[in-house]
């Protein structure tokens, strides 16, 4: 090992000169891999990670190849992922962002990888890195054609820091938007302000982000400015100040006060919920990563700027270009950005098309003999969909389920469509999944719909699910979404198409207009975009056609338990696609009705009557506070607050407005 430990310190010092990282890929036995290892640990000063595989007695920390993003927010010199026992392409996107400057990142086992694309994939990016073979001769120097630059790496994020300040001291309902590269100390940007601001004067602040893991260096570097703090799990405390983590749905639930909200990883937080914070908190400041695993953030950008520009005309946004923890140009980065696609933007059209090419599935083959077909879909799927991951790629390389359709205008993808293949169970799998015995992986809408309807056809059918729809920003209401999912019925051979989304009232109208029905909508919420999964279907079936009676059932009794909290004009839009389960009233119901409107009887003893009026009745959005009082039972105070009346007498006073509209609308 001695050639090799010669080696090393020649691409260390190369590395720490310009402050860049490198990547090295061994080929060998297992125990020649170990030893080098161990030598780059023992030669490398500073903190050891390992991502996979066996953990070494030489690391500083370990994690299993899947959970790569609990090293978020540390640091490390030397990183070795460990291939032997395959790859997760989010957790090494993550920790490769925790290796620093002057360090080096080791990815061993190689040769262990599968044969599928997937696998291969990685094996060719792995080639671009220095590779070092057991019985080849090591290479006699080493250098790279990169550019070095000299440029003050804390600049940018000082000019950060400083902006966050002015959303506090300057004027109100101006937001700051900061985006950056991973790497670029966006987060301890903000961990670094709020110390300042708590400790120049009495500041409450509210932090909220997916999960907490996401903000784990705001409050790191915070606690290092303000050593004496009072730290808890969710929170810090100096003196009169404070820092607290607020989930985003309890955030617009619970409407904390607070002097200044900061929102990290803005770009996985649904475009509604963001702009429901900028109404609520009028200092606020918007951060999130570009790339990455979180999702590339940049249809955030756009969508959310558009908006801000439209009603918070003083907005500012901020890039952060200059990474931190290495400097510009790094071969390492530049290689991850390669490898899994994170650098390629979606190309704008110089002449907008007015015709292009029908839909058309693009095999796995081609996907990984001509990159630039994968790169093209890929780019805008990640624009469209904050939830595109590294891990989406592989899938589209390596799992057979999983397919691409497109649509190209010459060289360039206008839309696309990614869907799994779900069903074709055999009668015992199915049952066995009715009695919740199994539950396979993959086939989430056909095993949900066989547990829930307890029929055995939603499995033992073959149907596709739509996962990611998206079309290019410049085409957006053309109809093009549409168009595909047309086509894609066409081409499709299997018994029923199927999506599975947080649904809003935007999408919901959408697959509605497009011939798929509701047929269940989850009990729980996602914890970071607080919406309820919404399973719709498209198919010529009789078990679809009791599937959305049985959801209208179940829906209505479920207002007044797992869905207190759901948005009214949703349950409007749900309600209107969804089938009448009562029958109609009576002239004496009506009448009775009538008379509490017209200010008699007592809520009490109509209030059953009013529920199914609304139910059998179109009810649009003017007449919410019957929804909330009648189907989801609100009570009169929580009903006042909403409404931002005194109390029972007002709301109550606009409750019988709004059956009066109903009963005359009805008879009209």
């Amino acid at each position: 090992m001695q050639d090799y430990k010669h080696y090393l310190n020649q691409l260390l010092s190369l590395a720490k000169t310009n402050r860049h990282r490198f990547g090295v890929c061994l080929q060998g036995d297992n125990h020649w891999q170990t030893e080098f290892c161990s030598l780059a640990a023992s030669t490398i000063e500073g903190s050891s990670f390992q991502l996979g595989g066996e953990e070494l007695p030489f690391v500083t920390q370990f994690c299993s190849m899947g959970k790569g993003q609990k090293l978020l927010g540390h640091e490390c010199q030397l990183l070795i992922i460990d291939l032997s026992a395959g790859f997760d392409a989010n957790s090494i996107t993550s920790v490769l962002g925790t290796l620093c400057g002057g360090g080096l990142a080791i990815f061993t086992h190689s040769e262990k990888l599968g044969g599928d694309l997937g696998a291969q994939w990685l094996l060719r990016a792995l080639t671009e890195l220095v590779v070092l073979e057991q019985h080849a001769k090591i290479p006699s120097s080493t250098s790279f054609d990169v550019q070095v630059a000299h440029e003050d790496p804390y600049s940018q994020q000082a000019q950060a820091i400083e902006l966050v300040h002015k959303v506090v001291t300057g004027h109100r309902r101006r937001p700051l938007v900061l985006t950056a590269d991973r790497g670029r100390g966006k987060t301890s940007a903000l961990g670094i302000a709020a110390a300042q601001l708590m400790a120049s004067r009495n500041i409450r602040i509210v932090v909220t982000a997916p999960t907490i893991h996401n903000i784990a260096p705001l409050f790191e570097h915070a606690k290092r400015l303000l050593p004496q703090a009072t730290q808890n799990r969710t929170g810090l405390i100096w003196q009169q100040s404070s820092i607290e983590f607020v989930a985003p749905d309890e955030l617009l639930r619970q409407k904390p006060e607070c002097d200044l909200l900061l929102v990290d990883e803005a770009a996985a937080i649904p475009l509604p919920m963001l702009i429901n914070m900028v109404e609520r908190f009028h200092r606020a400041v918007f951060a999130t990563t570009v790339h990455g695993y979180e999702g590339c953030g940049r249809g955030f950008t756009l969508k959310f700027q558009s908006w801000l520009n439209q009603h918070r005309p003083n907005s500012r946004f901020e890039h952060i270009i200059s990474p931190i923890r290495w400097a510009d140009n790094d071969p390492l980065e530049q290689w991850q950005f390669k490898t899994f696609l994170l650098d390629y933007e979606l190309q704008p059209f110089e002449v907008l098309p007015t015709t292009f090419a029908p839909l058309a599935e693009i095999d796995k083959e081609s996907l990984f003999t001509q990159p630039h077909l994968l790169a093209q879909c890929f780019a805008l799927l990640v624009n469209a969909h904050y939830q595109t991951t590294p891990n989406d790629l592989m899938l589209l390389l390596s799992d057979s389920s999983v397919k691409l359709f497109a649509s190209f205008f010459e060289e360039q993808c206008i839309a696309c469509i990614v869907a799994v293949e779900e069903g074709g169970f055999e009668q015992s799998l199915s049952e066995d999944i009715m009695l919740g015995r199994r539950r396979p992986k993959g086939h989430l809408v056909a095993s949900s719909l066989c547990s829930i309807l307890a029929d055995s056809q939603p499995g033992m059918a073959s149907s596709l699910r739509v996962m990611r729809i998206a079309v290019h920003p410049q085409l957006h209401n053309q109809g093009i979404g549409s168009r595909i999912l047309s086509e894609l019925s066409v081409l499709s051979r299997y018994d029923y198409l199927s999506t599975s989304f947080g649904v809003t009232g935007e999408l919901l109208h959408f697959w509605l207009a497009n011939g798929f029905l509701p047929l269940r909508l989850g009990t729980s919420r996602d914890q970071s975009s607080g919406t309820h999964s919404l399973i719709m279907v498209k198919g010529e079936h009789a078990w679809i056609e009791e599937a959305v009676i049985s959801m209208a059932q179940d829906f209505t009794y479920q207002l007044k338990e797992c869905f207190v909290e759901l948005d009214a004009n949703l349950i409007v839009d749900l309600l209107a696609a969804l089938p009448k389960v009562k029958a109609s009233l009576s002239c004496l119901q009506r009448t009775r009705l009538k008379a509490y409107a017209n200010g008699g009887s007592s809520f009490e003893n109509i209030a059953p009557l009013i529920e199914a009026a609304v139910l059998t009745s179109h009810i649009d959005k003017n007449k919410t506070l019957l929804i909330r009082r009648v189907l989801q039972l609100w009570d009169w105070q929580q009903c006042a607050e909403e409404l931002s009346l005194p109390g029972r007498k007002q709301v109550e006073a606009q409750l019988r407005q709004q059956l009066e509209s109903l009963l005359s609308a009805c008879k009209a």
